[in-house]
């Protein structure tokens, strides 16, 4: 014999070496702090690794493009994501009335009327309970989102510019809409909205893919917003009432004029 070890023809001793291997292992995993921190960065790592090029680009700005009323997970530092939101309790569940604008890590990626369904796939439906497990997290948040459910789409087209909408707003509000008009005709009704198990009027929370701040009370700012289409119009609405309660909650917050979404 030429004096290696058998069991290795390589190296003398390694096999020895790697009988110690399942104790290291099993040691390492006993620090559980350590082991979910590498759980959490390896699972947003493989995420962003197994898309395709389409979804990666659908990600331009770190969220997949979604339709109203689907739900999508949204993954986030602890620093971008602790302090930065501003949540709101209505009906048994948490929804988003403003984040702060001043943090580039948080932009194009939600919008006021968002629920928010867990934190780090935990349910939430308190404030404090999502500020908890932000808080508690050692590095990633992940929030699971439904795009703002109570929301409606609808979307007008006019053949000339000077053509009336045919709907009439007062500050971000739709208060009326003409029979056999434009705004009629895709489907809009001034007091069509629910919430709370009752019928409301609707406010206007985005044009043209564009949010309309929840504290606007300018009429003029409103159709500057939906005349600058020209002859085309996307207005999303939601209830009134739920945006009346987000809008008084984010004038509570000391820094509400940071955290107000607008275009």
């Amino acid at each position: 014999s030429s004096g290696i070890n058998a069991e290795c023809p390589l190296r003398p001793g390694v096999s020895s070496r790697f009988k110690l291997l399942p104790k290291l292992v099993i040691l390492t995993l006993c620090d559980f702090s350590w082991f979910k921190q590498v759980y959490l960065s390896l699972r947003e790592t493989s995420i962003y690794e197994n898309m395709d090029d389409k979804e990666m680009k659908d990600m331009s700005y770190g969220v997949k493009k979604t339709d109203i009323g689907s739900t999508l997970s949204i993954y986030l530092q602890k620093r971008h994501a602790l302090n930065n939101f501003h949540l709101v309790e209505v009906t048994s569940s948490l929804w988003l009335a403003g984040w702060n604008q001043k943090e580039p890590a948080l932009m194009n990626k939600f919008h006021v009327g968002d629920q928010l369904l867990s934190v780090n796939g935990q349910p939430v439906t308190t404030v404090a309970e999502a500020n908890t497990i932000m808080e508690m997290t050692p590095s990633g948040v992940e929030l699971l989102l439904k795009r703002m459910p109570l929301a409606a789409e609808y979307k007008m087209h006019r053949e000339k510019e000077a053509e009336d909408w045919g709907m009439q707003i007062r500050q971000n509000r739709l208060v009326d809409v003409i029979h056999g008009g434009i705004a009629w005709t895709a489907g809009l009704q001034p007091f069509s909205a629910e919430f709370a198990e009752k019928a409301c009027s609707w406010a206007i929370t985005q044009v043209n893919k564009c949010p309309v701040s929840v504290l606007c009370r300018s009429t003029d700012v409103i159709w500057s917003k939906i005349n600058s289409g020209k002859t085309d119009a996307l207005i999303t609405l939601q209830p009134s009432e739920f945006v009346n309660i987000l809008s008084n909650s984010l004038l509570e917050h000391p820094h509400y004029e940071d955290f107000v979404a607008r275009s």
